[in-house]
């Protein structure tokens, strides 16, 4: 019992020291780099950085073989000290939705191309519906990861959809790849969906605008779908509104003029990971 205890510390502590490797460093690392620098055995080294990866806290560029944090280790410490970590445009952005709305927010990403709430804020109405930080659901259904998934070209979508469909045991599930780029087509120029109704969900998304060293974002509003049949535009309107004040305190901060496509390239070849296996 106390070697197993010993060990499960010993690789809570290597967790924490490779998370503050790149806050140190600041860049992409490999595997050997990181067993070098920190003087761990190779092996365990990248079975941590696997963990890390599966559980949307590491990014994997399969090119390169380097690894990177992602904007879920941004947000670990956020609710500390609040007055001066929560200041960032995005979180106030999203506590006022919350506040606004009555209704759960949910600012979310796309960690190897499984959909991740990184962020959640619950409404305060009776109905509001129930979401938490870190899960994770399949990114071509649910309303946040098409729009996520749109935003890139053509030729990654169809990389991604066929490797998705592969691993998909149920064909009901499948999806036609003709058939979602004419509906991305229409998500991209837009930068947002509205959904109605989607497994019983309701949901208003908006893609946000990129910023200097960040990963591809949206803001979701989740609610009764009787509620987005009802408020939908309200809800919209109100996201956009918060993503134009967004795009501007990026422009200032970077010093760079604000790029308004919903375009963007695939990061590297496609590694995809069932979104299945992360509830393992």
């Amino acid at each position: 019992m106390a070697t197993s205890a010993s060990r499960t510390i010993k690789s809570a502590h290597r967790v924490l020291e490779i998370l503050e490797y790149f806050d140190q460093d600041r860049r992409v690392a490999t595997v050997m780099e990181m067993s070098r620098t920190l003087n761990y055995p190779q092996s365990s080294t990248s079975e941590l950085l696997r963990c890390l990866t599966r559980l949307g806290y590491l990014h994997y560029n399969r090119v390169r073989r380097t690894y990177s944090p992602t904007a879920r280790v941004a947000l670990l410490g956020a609710w500390v000290k609040p007055s001066l970590f929560r200041g960032g445009p995005v979180l106030s952005a999203i506590d006022e939705i919350a506040k606004l709305t009555g209704e759960t927010v949910l600012l979310s990403t796309s960690s190897n191309y499984v959909l991740q709430h990184l962020h959640v804020i619950h409404g305060n109405n009776e109905s509001a519906l129930d979401a938490h930080a870190g899960d994770q659901l399949s990114i071509l259904h649910s309303t946040q990861g098409r729009l996520l998934l749109s935003s890139y070209r053509n030729e990654g979508i169809r990389s991604a959809v066929h490797r998705l469909n592969a691993e998909e045991a149920d064909l009901s599930r499948h999806v036609r790849v003709a058939e979602l780029l004419s509906e991305f087509a229409v998500l991209r120029e837009k930068g947002w969906a509205i959904d109605q109704d989607r497994d019983g969900v309701g949901c208003v998304a908006v893609m946000l605008p990129v910023g200097r060293n960040m990963d591809r974002l949206s803001v979701s509003v989740i609610a009764q779908p009787a509620v987005i049949a009802e408020r939908g535009q309200e809800i919209l309107d109100l996201l956009l509104s918060r993503k134009v004040q967004i795009a501007d305190l990026h422009q200032e901060e970077d010093g760079v003029e604000h790029d308004s496509s919903n375009v963007v390239k695939m990061p590297e070849t496609i590694k995809i990971a069932s979104y299945r296996r992360h509830f393992a």
